[in-house]
């Protein structure tokens, strides 16, 4: 998998979470103290988020940040 398709796939994933949490992107911003265009940036795979940040992602949603790398499946 080349290196942009991982970070749209993790994007995605990141999307799907939030959206089972019934929270706009918005919603997520203020939770993790962002930019709403941070987020977009985050779920559209335009950005490489760091490690902190998936973990902030994680904890507002509730999810591990595992669960974020669903689409990997031999991690």
């Amino acid at each position: 998998m080349e290196d942009q398709e991982f970070l749209v796939q993790l994007g995605k994933e990141i999307a799907k979470q939030r959206k089972k949490k019934g929270l706009t992107q918005l919603d997520l911003a203020s939770l993790v103290n962002m930019e709403k265009a941070t987020i977009t940036r985050l779920e559209k795979g335009r950005t490489n988020p760091t490690s902190l940040t998936l973990l902030k992602i994680s904890k507002a949603l509730g999810v591990p940040v595992s669960k974020f790398f669903a689409f990997q499946k031999n991690i």
